[in-house]
């Protein structure tokens, strides 16, 4: 019995290499090793007499084979033999076990029988030659440096060759030929298999392939480390992914799909195991928030030498595969698609067809969709021309049902029950395997590749008639245009995107001189008034994400649709981190005359060189096109640029068409921009339009240099800036001259903010004396997180005391202490203070200063707003304020005490205080400690019929249920009441952010 764990030496064989006195040493310790092991002891007068190969015979039959193993392997070390241990071992780990074996023959199987590229097999691994050092190397590296195992992530669009070379990594590995000393197991799971599961457990799902011959699978599981999982298809999975601290890391429990493999993506459960995950850039985006420690490989596809060979490969025949690739060589952007592995297999299927058929070599390319097309035309005369076309439509449309209704319920493996519910008879299934549209994989079918089944699944909408009864399982047109332009359902994009190719006139003319009958053309009409309907959608971005919409409507590329349905838009959130990407988005945006705000973040296209002068000059033109559509819109209210990465040429071209006269852009954002205050046409921008009212370059690092060069322009009478940003520039003192001077001579500046910078008491004495003077028109200034001390209170208070149009100053974050309020309490109980909006949100404050306040309340009829958030202020403190809130000269409409120490003890007066108090509006008590006392003398005050309050800071979930309920019924009786949690973020965001 122990001797089939090693055929090739077994046990007899190591206890021969024992010399006579290690034999018997082995015994004597083999009489008390079973206990160790919790086995019961073979009788000792047995064992002393034993030969080798009793004793071989002897182990075999009281114990089972793999205990044997551990015992033996045990002794070995104790009669220092470790010779014998180590051989032992390489034995274990080098053997082809049952389950290497099952999987040789599987993928092998696969390999054969389900690939396109029936290449030889030094083309193939030259083709992925870099990928497969890269995968050997991610996981040697993380081992010499002692890392944890990392998940990599193979990247690339559909048909570049995932899943082929994921399978043929399973085949490498289980031949012995891939990582042979660094993982035992290999496993692979299909997203296609797994969306028949609901619940299972890890341990069961990985036990589908795992021969009856094995040892238990749960005992491979105590060295993770030496196991590899493969995940293909993800992105064809139905089920929702799950983030955060509650997921699973018990792998023998059975819970639902989407929890394990939500656990495993994120390293809770087996955060040893190795992780290899194919995703194309649809799935990155959807997917790379769950994926932990990743290393990424880019497959990039045939080079122009692999793509001639591919051909010739294909072909066979020398003159028939130059007189095709000739054909696709003219065809310069048919030559780009085939860098795709599938997109070369479906173009030399087309051509092959052709050829077969004696005609003339046409392949279109003017898309995706039209290429596809050519390749369906291809296959439909190659099934047959003696059919009637009746015969023909049904046979196609139960091709394109079946299609359809495995996208809309995420199946792609199809059984018999599939194929008679969408009547696919066993005539067409032969037809179709034939021309290679369907292929068999075991007991089912699926369509050789995703991106057919995409295609036929997108033409079934072609197939419909009036009379026809919608088939239950496939959404409508309307339902796919929204899942096709929204980020969530990325399963759909590609159909959405074939279905906008559908809707040309030109491809449904082809379509029908082909197939000889007629298709439906109310495609076009159903798409735009989808686009519409989704247009009026609030908050848009919920609905529409812009790239996947650009996406679609550049397969459509019919001008006058594409204009139509980009009017239907004014307000654009676009990522572009491609080639590819620009161009799409600078075609769309071309046929944009109703601009309102843009959303822009540009990254990986500009920020190095290319190293080719004609790529990097067609980048800046199509560029320049993008930014043309800046210029063509009357109502261009906002232009937010985040974290962009430009060089010095591409900056120029933006920073030019800003500052065209036609350029109507009314506010500039650009936070944590690179480079763009050293560039002079960015100056000329803020000089030169006349329309621009907002700038905010929050996290910008400005030099001294950038502030005086920025302060020259904002000084021009010509400058209509009315809002500046600039939080967190690093701005230091030495720029406060500058940033005075601007404050004096600009009129029509209204609010600053230079929160986030350390000007320190220094510089905002240098600006309280611009304050001072009678030319500044300033109204919000905004120093939060500056540095200062009680030091800078003096000169705010004068300039306080002299300027007329301040009216909101926010303070909060620095360290003002009590004896800088004391000082800003005395001017503001002056009369010819215009102060009405205070802000001291962690100050450094105590009760100490609530006096001083309380006294402001009562004598400062114009302060409207006080905001002392986050201040050790306790109910002492706050019982002050309470007493100036119920003074009848108090006219103060906003109170922040939240997160201020405040108990249960104050509620009385605060009760008190808003029954009386007529002004206030708002109050902010965040993390107030509240018991159920406390909480009834609150929600007594907030129902009585003299409250005029209309906001209450408050998050009722962080109290127990009876006070909840207490919360609850308040707002119910108080219809002017609203009850809400972090009262002033939204406002924070709005003054750091683009609007005020």
């Amino acid at each position: 019995m122990a001797e089939s764990f090693f055929p090739d030496f077994g046990l007899l064989w190591y206890l021969k290499e024992l010399k006579k006195e290690e034999f018997w040493k082995f015994k004597e310790l083999l009489k008390e090793a079973p206990q160790k092991f919790e086995l019961k002891p073979i009788p000792w007068t047995e064992l002393k007499k034993a030969s080798r190969e009793h004793l071989s015979r002897l182990l075999g039959k009281h114990y089972p084979e793999k205990l044997v193993w551990e015992v033996t392997l045990s002794l070995f070390l104790q009669i220092n033999r470790k010779d014998l241990w180590t051989k032992a071992q390489e034995e274990i780990r080098h053997k082809l076990n049952p389950y290497r074996n099952h999987m040789k023959k599987k993928f092998q199987l696969i390999w054969e029988k389900q690939t396109c590229l029936h290449v030889p097999e030094d083309f193939y691994k030259e083709t992925i030659l870099n990928e497969y050092e890269q995968l050997r190397a991610v996981y040697l590296t993380a081992d010499e440096a002692g890392e944890c195992s990392p998940t990599v992530v193979l990247q690339g669009p559909e048909g570049i060759g995932k899943t082929t070379l994921l399978r043929r990594v399973m085949l490498d590995w289980a031949e012995g030929l891939l990582w042979k000393d660094r993982f035992s197991f290999v496993f692979f799971l299909n997203g296609s298999e797994m969306n028949k599961i609901t619940e299972t457990s890890l341990v069961e799902l990985l036990s589908k392939d795992w021969p009856d011959a094995s040892e238990p699978i749960e005992d491979i599981f105590s060295q993770p480390r030496k196991i590899l999982l493969i995940i293909d298809g993800l992105e064809e999975m139905e089920c929702v992914l799950t983030l955060g601290d509650s997921l699973a890391s018990d792998w023998e429990q059975r819970q639902a799909i989407h929890c394990i493999l939500s656990s495993l993506l994120q390293k809770k459960m087996l955060p040893e195991f190795s992780l290899l995950i194919a995703l194309g850039k649809m799935g990155m985006r959807k997917y790379s928030m769950f994926l932990e420690q990743t290393r990424c490989i880019f497959l990039t596809g045939f080079s122009e030498r692999q793509k001639k060979l591919y051909f010739s490969y294909y072909f066979h025949e020398d003159n028939k595969s130059l007189r095709a690739f000739s054909l696709v060589r003219e065809k310069i952007p048919l030559l780009a698609l085939c860098q795709s592995p599938f997109v070369c297999w479906l173009v030399c299927t087309c051509l092959k067809w052709q050829m077969e058929r004696g005609e003339d070599l046409e392949i279109a390319c003017e898309s995706i969709t039209s290429l596809y097309v050519s390749f369906l035309i291809s296959a439909f005369k190659s099934a047959g021309d003696n059919c009637p076309s009746k015969q023909h439509r049904a046979r196609l449309k139960s091709l394109c049902t079946l299609a359809a209704e495995g996208m809309w319920t995420c199946v792609f493996l199809f059984g018999p029950e599939d194929l008679r519910r969408n009547k696919v008879s066993e005539s067409d299934t032969l037809i179709w395997v034939n021309l290679r549209l369907l292929q068999r994989s075991g007991d089912y079918l699926t369509f050789s590749h995703p991106c057919i089944q995409e295609f036929c699944a997108a033409l079934f909408y072609l197939f419909r008639r009036p009379k026809d009864m919608p088939h239950p399982a496939i959404g409508s047109v309307t339902q796919l245009v929204a899942a096709a332009v929204n980020e969530a359902r990325t399963l759909l994009s590609w159909m959405g995107i074939f279905l906008f190719g559908f809707s040309t006139e030109k491809t449904v003319s082809m379509l029908e001189a082909s197939f000889g009958f007629p298709l439906s053309r109310e495609i076009r009409q159903e798409i735009t008034q989808s686009l519409e309907t989704l247009s009026q959608c609030e908050p848009i971005e919920d609905v529409v994400a812009f790239e996947e919409l650009f996406n679609c409507l550049f397969e459509a590329r019919e001008q006058d649709f594409v204009t139509q349905v980009m009017n239907f838009f004014d307000d654009f959130n676009i990522y572009i981190g491609s080639l590819e990407q620009l161009v799409v988005s600078s075609f769309c945006l071309k046929h944009s005359s109703n601009l309102k705000k843009f959303h822009l973040c540009v990254e990986n296209i500009f920020s190095e060189e290319s190293g080719s002068v004609s790529i990097d000059v067609e980048k800046l033109s199509f560029w320049r096109d993008f930014c043309s559509a800046l210029t063509t819109s009357e109502n261009f209210e906002l232009l937010d640029l985040d974290s962009c990465q430009f060089n010095k040429a591409s900056l120029g071209i933006l920073c030019k068409m800003l500052a065209q006269p036609t350029c109507k852009l009314q506010k500039f954002v650009y936070n944590f921009a690179s480079d763009i205050a050293s560039s002079l046409d960015f100056f000329k921008v803020v000089l030169h339009n006349p329309h621009m009212k907002y700038l905010n370059l929050y996290g910008t690092s400005l030099s001294c240099m950038d502030v005086r060069q920025l302060c020259e322009a904002l000084r021009h009478p010509m400058c209509s800036i009315e809002s500046l940003v600039l939080g967190k520039c690093d701005i230091t003192e030495d720029s406060c001259e500058d940033l005075a001077s601007v404050l004096v001579h600009n009129k029509k500046l209204r609010l600053v903010s230079l929160v986030d910078n350390a000007l320190k008491d220094q510089g905002v004495m240098v600006l309280c004396e611009a304050l001072k003077n009678p030319d500044c028109a300033l109204e919000t200034l905004l120093l939060m997180h500056s540095c200062l001390t009680s030091v800078a209170c003096d000169h705010i208070s004068q300039a306080l005391l002299c300027n007329s149009s301040l009216t909101l100053l926010d303070l909060g974050l620095t360290y003002l202490e009590d004896d800088g309020v004391k000082s800003l309490c005395q001017v503001l109980k002056h009369p010819d203070c215009s102060l009405q909006h205070l802000w001291l949100m962690g100050c450094y404050l105590t009760s100490i200063c609530c006096a001083d306040l309380a006294a402001v309340l009562t004598q400062n009829e114009k302060l409207k707003t006080l905001k002392l958030g986050s201040n050790k202020l306790y109910d002492a403190g706050a019982k002050q304020l309470c007493e100036a809130l119920k003074h009848p000269h108090c006219k103060l409409e906003n109170l922040g005490l939240e997160m201020c120490d405040l108990t249960s003890a104050c509620c009385e007066d605060l009760a008190s205080a808003l029954t009386i108090c007529r002004s206030l509006r708002t109050l902010n008590l965040e993390w107030i400690k509240l018991d159920l006392d406390g909480a009834v003398l609150l929600c007594d005050a907030l129902t009585h019929p003299e409250c005029g309050l209309q906001r209450l800071g408050l998050n009722k979930c962080s109290y127990d249920e009876e006070i909840q309920v207490l919360l609850t019924e308040a707002g119910k009786n108080n219809p002017h009441l609203t009850v809400s949690h972090n009262l002033w973020t939204d406002e924070h965001g709005k003054i750091r952010g683009i609007t005020i």
